[in-house]
C-alpha cells in the first residue's frame, strides 16, 4: 500500500526504517509544517503541508497515512486534522519485526511500535499509540488512544495508561496501577500508586511533582 507520512521530526527516522523492515508499504511522500516543499527527510520528499493534506495525498497517490510525531498532544491534534481534511482517510500501523506481540492482544490503528517491544498476551493498544524501543507491556495492560511508553519502560499487569500520557525512559510500573489522562511519568520512576490526571510525577517512588496543562509539551 502507498502510504504518506505526517511529521518531519525525530519519530519520522524510526518510523521510516520501520515501514522499510515491514516491506509491507511503500512510502510516497512526507507532510511536514518545518522542512521546505521538496527537501529530502530520510530519503522521501517533503511533498505538502497539513492544510492541503487533500490534495497532497491525491497527488501523491497515497492511499493510507502514518503519523511520525512523538509528542502525544500534538499527534492527536494532528490527526484530529487529518480527519477533518480527509474524511475516511486510512491510517496504518508500523510494528518493529522484532515486536513480540502475545495472545489475544488488540492493536489500534496508527499505532507505532520499535524494536524490541513485548505486548504480553490480554494487552490493548489504543489507536495512534507509540512504543519504543524494548518498552515491555505486560499481560492485560490497556494503553489509551494518543498515550505512549518510552524505550526501557515495563509495564506490570493489568496497567493502564491514560489518553495522552506519556510514560517516559526507564520507568517500572507495578500491577494494577492506573496512570491518569495526560500525565507524563518522569525518567527512571518507580511507580506504587496510581496517578491522576494531568500531573507531572517522578522519582522512587513516584510522587506527583506538579499539574500539567493539557498540550504542555514534554519532549525537547
Amino acid at each position: 500500500m502507498k502510504i504518506v507520512l505526517v511529521g518531519g521530526g525525530n519519530q519520522l527516522r524510526y518510523t521510516v526504517d520501520i515501514v522499510r523492515r515491514e516491506g509491507r508499504h511503500r512510502i510516497v511522500g512526507v507532510i511536514d509544517s518545518v522542512h521546505p516543499l521538496g527537501s529530502q527527510l530520510h530519503g522521501y520528499e517533503v511533498v505538502g503541508r497539513q492544510e492541503r493534506a487533500g490534495e497532497v495525498i491525491a497527488e501523491c497517490g497515497a492511499e493510507a497515512a502514518l503519523i511520525t510525531i512523538g509528542d502525544n498532544w500534538s499527534r492527536q491534534l494532528v490527526r484530529d486534522e487529518l480527519v477533518a481534511r480527509v474524511p475516511g482517510l486510512p491510517f496504518v500501523n508500523a510494528i518493529h519485526p522484532t515486536v513480540v506481540i502475545g495472545d489475544d492482544v488488540t492493536i489500534g490503528v496508527g499505532v507505532v511500535a520499535m524494536a524490541g517491544v513485548i505486548v504480553n498476551p490480554g494487552a490493548r493498544l489504543g489507536d495512534f499509540t507509540f512504543l519504543a524501543t524494548g518498552a515491555q507491556i505486560e499481560h492485560d495492560c490497556v494503553i489509551d488512544d494518543f498515550a505512549s511508553v518510552s524505550a526501557g519502560s515495563v509495564l506490570g499487569g493489568h496497567v493502564r495508561i491514560g489518553r495522552c500520557a506519556a510514560v517516559t525512559l526507564g520507568v517500572t510500573v507495578v500491577d494494577r496501577i492506573s496512570i491518569g489522562e495526560n500525565t507524563v511519568v518522569g525518567a527512571g520512576a518507580l511507580v506504587l500508586d496510581s496517578l491522576p490526571d494531568n500531573v507531572l510525577a517522578y522519582g522512587s517512588p513516584a510522587r506527583v511533582v506538579r499539574a500539567r496543562e493539557p498540550g504542555e509539551r514534554y519532549l525537547k
